[in-house]
C-alpha cells in the first residue's frame, strides 16, 4: 500500500465524519423540568465545554448527556425493591 492510498483513505475517513454543532440530544437521565430544559439548552449552546468536561459526548451528531455517576446507596434507593 503506497502513502498516496493512504492519503485516499484517510481522506475518505474524514469525509464521513460529521463536523460542527450537534443536531440532537439524548440524556440518560430526565431533562424534561425547568432545570433541565435550561440545562439542556446551556449544552446545546456551550457543547465543547460541556465534552471537554467529561458532561457529555458528542457521537454522529447527537449531544449525549451524562449523569452523574449514583452511589451504591441511591442506586439501592431506586432499583431494589422489597420482596
Amino acid at each position: 500500500m503506497s502513502i498516496i492510498d493512504l492519503e485516499r483513505r484517510l481522506a475518505r475517513i474524514e469525509a464521513g465524519r460529521r463536523t460542527g454543532a450537534p443536531a440532537a440530544i439524548l440524556s440518560d437521565h430526565p431533562i424534561d423540568d425547568v432545570a433541565g430544559d435550561l440545562a439542556a439548552a446551556d449544552a446545546f449552546a456551550n457543547w465543547q465545554r460541556w465534552v471537554a468536561q467529561g458532561k457529555a459526548t458528542v457521537s454522529n451528531g447527537v449531544l449525549c448527556l451524562i449523569s452523574p455517576e449514583m452511589t451504591g446507596d441511591e442506586w439501592a434507593a431506586r432499583f431494589v425493591t422489597e420482596h
